[in-house]
C-alpha cells in the first residue's frame, strides 16, 4: 500500500536513542514526513497542540507525564492525530487499549513493524474518507434514506424509515419491517447500529433496537417500550440504565 501522500509525524520518547532509532526507520519510506522530536512528554504534548500531527509515536513510560496521559489529552481534545504507542513493557498493552490507538509497538521492533503501522494508518484514513462521502450522499439524499444490508445471499436495500425494530439472538439478527417482512442480516446488532448510523434507530435493551418514529410509549414502572405500526401493537422490554440514556435525548416528553 504505503502512499497517501505526504504522513506528518511527531516523536515522543524519553530515551533519544529510540528516537534516533525509530527516525531512520522512518526515513525509509518517502511519504512519511517527521516534523517534531520531544524528549519529555510535557513539551512533546505542546508539540502535538501545535503541530497537529498525523501520526504520534509515543512512548508509555515517561518520567514528567506518561503516555498514557499524554494520549489522553490528545482523545480530550478531539484531535485528529492517531497514535502509536511504543514501550518496551508489554503489561502496559492492556491499559492503552482503552485509549484506542492505531497500533501498539513493543520494543525492539523492526522496519516491518513500522511498515504494518503506516499501512494501516492509510487504511483508516482511506476508511474514515468514505465514511465521510457516504455521509454527505446520504444528507444529499434529504429525509429518503437507504441502507445497504446483507443477507445470507444477497444485499437487501432499505429505507431507514421502514425498519420497526432490530432484533437478534443466537440464530441472527432480524430487521423488521413495517410492511410485515424480516430480514435476516448477516451483522451483530452492534455493527449493525454502526452500519444505519441513525439516531433513530435506539437501543432499549441487549439484544433490541427500536425506530423513535414508532414509539408510543415508554412504560417505566413496567420496564416496557410500546411500538405502534400499521395498526399493530408492539411490546418490548427496556433496561432501566436505557430508559435513563432515552430520558437524556431531549427529543421526546417523559412517559
Amino acid at each position: 500500500m504505503l502512499d497517501a501522500g505526504n504522513i506528518s509525524a511527531i516523536i515522543i520518547d524519553d530515551d533519544p536513542e529510540a528516537i534516533n532509532l525509530l527516525e531512520i526507520f522512518l526515513r525509509y519510506f518517502q511519504n512519511i514526513r517527521i516534523i517534531g522530536k520531544s524528549t519529555g512528554a510535557k513539551a512533546g504534548l505542546e508539540l502535538i497542540f501545535e503541530l497537529c500531527p498525523d501520526l504520534i509515536f509515543l512512548d508509555v513510560d515517561m518520567p514528567d507525564i506518561t503516555g498514557l496521559q499524554v494520549a489522553e489529552s490528545v482523545r480530550n481534545e478531539n484531535l485528529q492525530s492517531e497514535i502509536v504507542f511504543t514501550t518496551a513493557y508489554q503489561n502496559y498493552a492492556y491499559k492503552a487499549l482503552s485509549i484506542e490507538p492505531l497500533d501498539f509497538l513493543t520494543k525492539p521492533f523492526c522496519l516491518e513493524d513500522i511498515e504494518n503501522v503506516i499501512n494501516k494508518y492509510i487504511a483508516r484514513k482511506e476508511k474514515k474518507e468514505q465514511e465521510q462521502k457516504l455521509d454527505k450522499f446520504r444528507q444529499s439524499q434529504g429525509t429518503v434514506v437507504k441502507v445497504k444490508l446483507p443477507t445470507y445471499h444477497s444485499y437487501v436495500f432499505v429505507d431507514l424509515n421502514d425498519i420497526v425494530y432490530i432484533k437478534s439472538n443466537t440464530n441472527g439478527t432480524y430487521v423488521y419491517l413495517q410492511d410485515g417482512t424480516v430480514e435476516t442480516v448477516t451483522r451483530s446488532l452492534s455493527s449493525l447500529m454502526l452500519l444505519l448510523n441513525s439516531s433513530l434507530i435506539f437501543q432499549i435493551n441487549r439484544s433490541t433496537c427500536v425506530n423513535l418514529n414508532y414509539l408510543y410509549r415508554i412504560d417505566k414502572k413496567k420496564e416496557m417500550c410500546i411500538l405502534r405500526y400499521n395498526q399493530k401493537t408492539l411490546e418490548e422490554s427496556i433496561s432501566r440504565y436505557n430508559i435513563i440514556n432515552f430520558e437524556k435525548l431531549n427529543m421526546f416528553p417523559s412517559f
